[in-house]
């Protein structure tokens, strides 16, 4: 099991379906909507892709097979992802994984640099 930000989600939706085959991927709920955001403006607005909804039917597919389990997130674990937020000056949203991988005991994957070298570095703490 892992935490996958929304960034590892898309990257495998869109360039790279192995990423779905070894560990069951958890994620906060707002990232079922980042996610759709991003296939949209992905046909939308980059002409990137030209069915968005086939990417998210594969996505309807890998939630029901619990290969991606969104999950509504604790107070406990909200209030620790924003005193991230406040104190590494990152976003919220960016803050809620690296909370949400350190209250689970995992490893975060992120296509973000710095959101991984952040977890890194509060993970050894």
């Amino acid at each position: 099991m892992i935490v996958a930000d929304s960034s590892y989600i898309i990257y495998g939706l869109l360039c790279d379906r192995s990423l779905f085959n070894d560990e069951t991927i958890m994620a906060p709920n707002f990232a079922l909507y980042e996610v759709a955001n991003t296939i949209w403006k992905n046909q939308t607005l980059f002409a990137k892709i030209q069915d968005g909804i086939l990417f998210l039917q594969t996505l309807f597919e890998l939630v029901s097979a619990r290969a991606i389990q969104f999950v509504i997130l604790e107070e406990k674990t909200l209030s620790k992802a924003y005193e991230l937020a406040v104190q590494a000056k990152i976003t919220f949203y960016d803050a809620v994984f690296i909370a949400l991988a350190i209250e689970l005991g995992i490893e975060l994957k992120t296509l973000d640099k710095e959101q991984s070298r952040l977890f890194t570095s509060m993970r050894m703490h």
